[in-house]
């Protein structure tokens, strides 16, 4: 009897569970379509700008975000970005162009970087996609809020989307301290709450992840007169605006006690398929790096599976954490997509089924709620900051320490870097280069094209001339030397991954994947597998490669 009753409630709590989970998937749902219609709301109007000369037509200062709040052109920003009576070029999501003047700027000597409060307008003619700007002395603790901006590093046209929430309405500074990530070429970007609406605009960070501070948009409202004025006001102007009141006040505060705005995502995630973990030897040391888990089946019917996991993380004789006895052969590597294929001989329990994998690139959309199944089980939520995209070489460039003169013919070294490959392998000022890998090299301009196929480490044969005759030696290219930053966007948890470029297709998320979490596998809350975490790229980006270059990648192998 005692067996019986204890069944009836193991059922019980299962079927309670299994209930728990779908309303979870449910607020998930729902929280996805609000962020979904804000994100419509505000994304037309936030903008890239950097300094312009319209004279010289040339660009003259660092890349920074703002947001447009008027169908004429008035642009909220930063004031450590702008100089009252400067040009400004302003680059919208659709691909406008145009120009832009600094108006007032509020910004006093005795506290430094506060309150930071700039104005700017739109000179060129025209009617601009504006977002309506909201009211921050009415936000409520924990109130979502969406970041809509443009991360230097990254350097893409289109911005990426952060969500977090507020975590202090006013702290001890004045501004507001939210969860949504800020890196620089963010400053100056707009933070939206859950409406569409300008609540703050980016202004610093510290270093933990989540002390991002904003400036209220409620300063912009109180100074709006005097910031049309090309100035920089040392303390707050004498007469200030209005505020008003904000006609959604009594709605916020009541929608924020609601699930739809604070679903549960752990509950809401499929905990049943997780990543694997791998250890393996790469250059002496033991390497730790999480893989995804794939089944397929041969045309006899056969079972095979495999993991996909990040190549540059990945050394000799790799091993599964959870079965170091399973034979893995390495079956083919990925350098450009930084993929290693490994099949694992004696099949495990779970892994995604390859013919569930879909090459649908539209699941990909920003604003998607997605999480990371790590191999502890844990799950971390995140959104969808981008749609796919590429990313060029540019911290992955290989390092030769040699460059050749320009327009020669036939091409002629003009510098050698010392203690470079390049000078390790004797070539020398004035030597004449005759070929790469082969390829022979007729004049300058062919032999940056060649360097830029190779990735740090690549083996190249280079053969050139000098007094003595023709030399050909194979040497190994170098990594490019990163300089070290003190600034707090650079002291994240884990740091950036070493290779975090040079990709075709991929696309961003906002979540905190550590380096040796790359290789786990990303989905949405719907149970579609998007990919896998190929790189941490900075403090608010880790980049996923798609699920279909992952099927591409195994098919091939079957």
């Amino acid at each position: 009897m005692k067996k019986r009753y204890g069944s009836i409630i193991y059922i019980f709590f299962a079927l309670l569970f299994a209930a728990n989970a779908r309303a979870q998937k449910k607020h998930v749902k729902q929280f996805e379509k609000i962020i979904g219609e804000a994100v419509k709301k505000a994304y037309p109007a936030s903008v890239r700008m950097w300094g312009f000369d319209v004279q010289q037509n040339q660009r003259t200062s660092a890349q920074f975000s703002g947001v447009v709040v008027s169908a004429d052109g008035y642009i909220l920003t930063a004031a450590h970005t702008t100089i009252p009576g400067k040009n400004y070029k302003v680059f919208f999501p659709d691909g406008k162009e145009c120009i832009a003047l600094a108006l007032g700027r509020i910004d006093n000597p005795k506290t430094p970087g506060m309150p930071d409060v700039a104005m700017m307008k739109i000179t060129d003619n025209g009617v601009w996609p504006f977002a309506e700007m909201g009211y921050s002395g009415t936000l409520q603790p924990n109130e979502p809020c969406i970041s809509i901006s443009y991360p230097e590093t990254l350097n893409q046209t289109l911005p990426t989307l952060r969500l977090g929430e507020v975590a202090e309405v006013k702290n001890k500074y004045g501004f507001i301290r939210s969860t949504c990530k800020m890196e620089p070429g963010d400053s100056g970007g707009p933070l939206f709450d859950y409406h569409g609406r300008v609540i703050g605009l980016h202004s610093a960070i510290d270093v933990a992840e989540d002390q991002n501070f904003e400036i209220p948009v409620d300063l912009y409202r109180k100074y709006w007169t005097a910031l049309q004025q090309e100035r920089t006001f040392t303390s707050f102007p004498d007469q200030p605006d209005s505020i008003a009141t904000d006609p959604l006040a009594a709605v916020i505060q009541k929608e924020n006690k609601q699930n739809n705005l604070h679903p549960d995502f752990k509950k809401a995630a499929n905990k049943s398929i997780r990543g694997v973990k791998l250890v393996s030897t790469l250059k002496g040391k033991m390497q730790e790096v999480q893989g995804t888990l794939l089944t397929a089946k041969n045309n006899n019917g056969v079972t095979r599976q495999f993991v996909v996991t990040k190549l540059s993380l990945m050394g000799e004789e790799p091993k599964l954490v959870s079965n170091t006895g399973a034979e893995i052969l390495i079956v083919s590597r990925d350098q450009p997509n930084d993929l290693a294929l490994l099949e694992v001989k004696h099949t495990t329990k779970g892994g995604i089924d390859i013919e569930d994998v879909t090459a649908d690139s539209a699941l990909v959309q920003m604003g998607k709620m997605v999480y990371s199944a790590k191999a502890d089980g844990q799950t971390l939520p995140s959104v969808l900051s981008s749609s796919l995209f590429g990313l060029a070489k540019q911290t992955s460039l290989p390092y030769l320490g040699a460059m050749v003169m320009f327009n020669s013919e036939p091409a002629q070294f003009s510098l050698i870097k010392p203690d470079g490959p390049a000078s390790t392998a004797g070539i020398k000022v004035g030597d004449e280069l005759v070929s790469i890998n082969g390829k022979a090299i007729t004049k300058a301009s062919e032999f940056a094209p060649e360097i830029l196929k190779l990735w740090p480490n690549d083996l190249i044969t280079m053969s050139w001339k000098n007094e003595r005759g023709t030399v050909s030696k194979t040497f190994a290219l170098a990594e490019q030397h990163q300089p070290a930053s003190n600034h707090p966007a650079e002291k994240f948890r884990g740091g950036k991954s070493a290779r975090r470029d040079g990709f075709l297709h991929v696309f961003a998320h906002d979540g905190a994947i550590e380096n040796s979490e790359c290789g786990s596998p990303v989905f949405d809350f719907q149970g579609n597998f998007l990919g896998i975490n190929i790189a941490r790229f900075s403090r608010t980006c880790t980049l996923v490669t798609p699920a279909y270059l992952i099927s591409k990648m195994i098919k091939q192998a079957m």
